[in-house]
């Protein structure tokens, strides 16, 4: 936890420019009309973050509680959520069948998986719906590349995901009607990487995989070189359930 905290405490100042995703208004608002949200829902945002997840159920919703480790990233979020609460997602502090939905983009890879999802499968009620959306490789064609690249741009990193990683995770913690969507985001690797965490060193690395990296994982990924920078068609995995 503290390698995390202590990553993203590098990072929340320009967080929120770090990749399209972040802000992408399409992906968040397919998340919110995943959870099925509704006026008097209790909504729960995991690695929450600078916000911008629980910002788009902020005022539509009964509450919205925000769950992170790091204080500087959520020094952002100011005016999105109803509160906010310090902890890690294996160790909440809430009791059992509080939440009707409880939503993560892009949290459980710095988490023990296992007990993340058992916690998250804890606090939801009866009923109620987890989303949870995770950068994946496509499979395995590109899968040590896509590996290789996420370890050296994110030190931080527990866990390297496949896309059917978390939906195999869910089912085996007893959640129902599990569901994946998949979800291309186009991202320039120029603004991915400088993320103010990692040096140069690791940049430059970065940027050595994608320049000999092979055809196949060029195809897979749609890799295009646009002047000094290089655009990667990333996959984010979106999984619904229900507990």
């Amino acid at each position: 936890m503290k390698k995390a905290e202590a990553h993203f405490r590098k990072r929340a100042h320009k967080y929120n420019r770090s990749s399209n995703w972040v802000s992408d208004e399409k992906l968040i608002a397919r998340i919110f009309e995943l959870s099925g949200a509704g006026k008097d829902s209790i909504v729960l945002d995991i690695a929450t973050g600078t916000g911008l997840i629980a910002k788009e159920f902020y005022g539509r919703v009964g509450k919205v509680t925000g769950l992170d480790i790091c204080r500087d990233m959520v020094e952002h979020a100011k005016g999105c959520m109803d509160e906010i609460v310090f902890s890690p997602v294996e160790q909440m502090p809430f009791a059992d069948d509080t939440f009707d939905v409880c939503v993560c983009r892009q949290g459980l890879q710095f988490a023990e998986l296992g007990p993340a999802i058992s916690e998250i499968h804890r606090v939801l009620k009866p009923g109620g719906t987890a989303v949870l959306c995770h950068l994946t490789a496509y499979g395995e064609e590109d899968r040590e590349l896509t590996f290789r690249i996420q370890e050296l741009r994110n030190p931080a990193r527990k866990n390297y995901l496949m896309p059917d990683d978390i939906p195999a995770a869910l089912r085996r913690q007893g959640f129902r009607d599990v569901q994946d969507i998949r979800y291309v985001t186009d991202e320039s690797v120029g603004k991915w990487i400088d993320n103010g965490a990692i040096e140069e060193e690791r940049m430059q690395k970065i940027r050595e995989i994608y320049r000999s990296s092979g055809r196949r994982f060029r195809e897979i990924h749609n890799v295009r070189f646009e002047g000094d920078d290089i655009i990667d068609a990333m996959l984010l995995v979106i999984v619904k359930a229900r507990k």
